[in-house]
């Protein structure tokens, strides 16, 4: 089955399929595609370095030398795996910059740049909440500027975010009911701000919600829609983003709970035909989640299991790095010689031995969601039914699960 959905001033979110929730589908804004569901692996563009540099970043260098195919790495055509990435306007604090670099990072459209033009995907821009507001250490003042609402719309603006999010409070699984309406209120004013600032932007506009079960995400909405106005909340914005979910990261169960949840809220407020994406999720959940019907998720897991010296044989399963026989896996990576023999130790710089190891499980990863896609494109459930059998089926932590999604959302087995 497919269908269109109506098209926004920017986006368009044209869904192919769908088999029981699950759904895939095309996301188009501006001059980029980006087929769902689909993973968007974080980077940092600017990692306190300079231009010369890919703007450094230790293994993000690297990562940036994979997506520009860089001489450095032998070059090759890896822009398929970078079709979406996500940043942050909090990854300017990583490296406790200095105002002068701060203000050269924010001059110009990273994809204007020319070290960046051969990337053409689209970039998501989140806001930086989680670390600006979540209580973190890091609040924009190592670089003497005050973060408000507009600010973090002027940064994502001069950054060149082809999806852009208002700035939000999101909330901890410790927080009384009170403190999540308080800081549902304070997003809800800081949407009102950045739907002000942003009328008329090119870049496609979310909608951050957070909570874990349908009750905490209707409270959520519901302070957003008192404040803002049901006309602006269903006209203006080009998708949502359902984020505090990495603290459940490790509990598939309220994972799952929570994308059904917000899937039913989400329909029963007239959202349901605009795009969802999840924050800061991804490996052994994404199938699972995926089935339930998310859209696109982002991760920076392909790193740091890299930096912890794990290479992905799949999105559940790793080995070491040591006990690795490279000549098992046909991707790029493995299939080239000088990368090969970096992973193998043979470099001068870690992030030269780690970063190829990185750039694998990025591939793993993409090449795993690119099969769930294609298996909701195929007809009926039968497909990625198997492929949940095969996969998460065959794991005993994880069969519980999988057998519950198949049942509740792909019609049973039977």
């Amino acid at each position: 089955m497919s269908f269109d959905v109506p098209e926004t001033k920017v986006a368009n979110f044209d869904v192919k399929s769908t088999i029981g929730d699950a759904r895939s589908g095309t996301l188009r804004i501006k001059d980029t595609e980006l087929e769902t569901p689909n993973l968007l692996p974080v980077l940092n563009f600017y990692a306190g370095g300079l231009a010369r540099s890919l703007y450094g970043g230790g293994i993000h260098r690297t990562m940036k030398e994979f997506m520009t195919g860089d001489d450095v790495i032998g070059g090759g055509d890896y822009s398929e795996y970078f079709d979406g990435v996500m940043t942050s306007v909090g990854s300017l604090t990583d490296y406790n910059i200095s105002r002068e670099r701060y203000e050269d990072y924010i001059a110009e459209p990273v994809k204007e740049r020319e070290v960046f033009e051969e990337f053409n995907g689209t970039l998501f821009l989140d806001s930086g909440g989680f670390k600006f507001l979540g209580g973190y250490e890091l609040d924009g003042s190592n670089f003497e500027v005050e973060i408000d609402q507009a600010k973090i719309f002027e940064i994502q603006q001069r950054m060149g975010g082809d999806i852009i999010v208002n700035l939000d409070r999101p909330i901890a699984p410790d927080d009384d009911y009170e403190t999540r309406v308080e800081k549902a209120r304070r997003t809800a004013e800081n949407v009102v701000e950045f739907l002000n600032l942003s009328e008329g932007t090119m870049s496609a506009r979310f909608l951050t919600l957070h909570g874990y079960n349908y009750s905490m995400l209707d409270t959520f909405l519901g302070e957003i829609d008192d404040i803002v106005g049901a006309s602006r909340v269903h006209d203006e914005f080009d998708g949502v983003a359902l984020g505090s979910l990495v603290p459940l990261k490790d509990n598939k169960g309220r994972l799952i709970d929570a994308i059904q949840d917000c899937r039913s809220i989400l329909k029963d407020w007239g959202f349901d035909d605009l795009p969802l994406h999840v924050l800061g999720i991804s490996s052994s959940a994404i199938p699972l989640l995926a089935a339930v019907g998310a859209d696109s998720f982002d991760s920076s897991s392909y790193l740091h299991s890299a930096i912890n010296g794990k290479y992905n044989t799949s999105l559940t399963g790793s080995k070491s790095i040591d006990e690795v026989d490279f000549s098992k896996c046909n991707c790029p990576v493995c299939s080239n010689e000088v990368l090969v023999s970096r992973m193998k130790g043979n470099a001068e710089y870690r992030k030269d031995e780690l970063g190829p190891v990185a750039m694998h499980n990025l591939i793993v990863q993409k090449r795993e969601v690119a099969y769930i896609r294609d298996c909701i494109r195929s007809p009926g459930t039968d497909d990625l039914i198997e492929y949940l059998e095969s996969t998460l089926g065959q794991n005993k932590s994880m069969r519980l699960f999988a057998h519950r999604v198949v049942n509740e959302s792909l019609g049973g087995y039977f």
